[in-house]
């Protein structure tokens, strides 16, 4: 059967159909998005202000962190400690303030930790990790929920960014994966307690990506992107593609789960 004309005038190149919509996905819809200064988080501030979304970008330096979002309209910058429990609901109590709800919070903000042999690290270096990877995840998701429910209706989205450390035994310091991994049940557990809600949580666990945490030196850097069979890095703007689909209503059926754009180091 021919296209209709209406089919047609959709069509792009390639036979795909193209977006029609004059605005974007995320128009009208307020979020929070933490480790906004730089890599995955920054790129993720950049999507969500192209697609519509107003943002609260979120990084411990409120001066570089304006300086990172600057000309991304609809973007306001706030210096805060995300292990700090109270520095986190100050942050979710700003986004309030600026823009009167909240859809979606996304938690980007993670470290990597000391580079050394399992027996030299110190407890603070397996302390620190996890205060900021999974405290700091937990304290945002937790202040996310409260003001989601505040909502008439209830409802939004929230993405954690793991890693796919924390899927694959890589060679990595022992509080990273362990950190992240436990960002993934973290993701589990509170997608089954806030079904209800209308909130969905989902995990976004990348492979090696083009950021300031990849391995510097190249021979290492060479050796971690070659675990997967893509052999190459993502950009983050590639992972940003994935935490979008998750906090708009296209995914509206996903929750609880884990997208793992990782270059073929996992396949299920």
């Amino acid at each position: 059967m021919s296209a209709s004309p209406g089919d047609r005038r959709r069509r792009s190149a390639g036979g795909r159909y193209a977006r029609q919509s004059p605005v974007g996905r995320l128009a009208g819809k307020a979020a929070l998005i933490t480790g906004a200064a730089s890599g995955i988080g920054l790129a993720t501030v950049r999507r969500f202000t192209e697609e519509g979304a107003r943002v609260l970008a979120v990084d411990l330096d409120a001066g570089r962190t304006a300086h990172a979002v600057a000309g991304y309209r609809g973007a306001v910058a706030v210096g805060t400690d995300i292990r700090d429990s109270s520095q986190v609901d100050a942050a979710y109590d700003r986004a309030f303030t600026e823009f009167g709800r909240l859809d979606t919070a996304v938690n980007a903000a993670g470290v990597s930790g000391a580079q050394a042999d399992l027996c030299d690290l110190t407890d603070e270096d397996f302390a620190d990790v996890v205060a900021v990877n999974l405290a700091g995840t937990f304290y945002s998701v937790r202040a996310a929920v409260r003001l989601m429910r505040r909502m008439s209706p209830a409802g939004g989205s929230i993405v954690n960014v793991s890693s796919v450390g924390a899927l694959a035994n890589f060679p990595l310091p022992a509080m990273y994966p362990a950190s992240k991994a436990g960002v993934l049940g973290l993701t589990r557990a509170v997608a089954a307690l806030v079904a209800s809600d209308g909130i969905r949580v989902n995990a976004v666990a990348p492979g090696a990506t083009d950021t300031p945490m990849l391995p510097q030196d190249e021979p290492v850097r060479r050796a971690v992107v070659d675990l997967g069979v893509l052999r190459r890095a993502a950009s983050a703007e590639e992972i940003a593609h994935t935490i979008l689909f998750l906090a708009s209503d296209e995914s509206a059926f996903y929750t609880g789960q884990t997208l793992s754009p990782n270059g073929g180091y996992v396949m299920h």
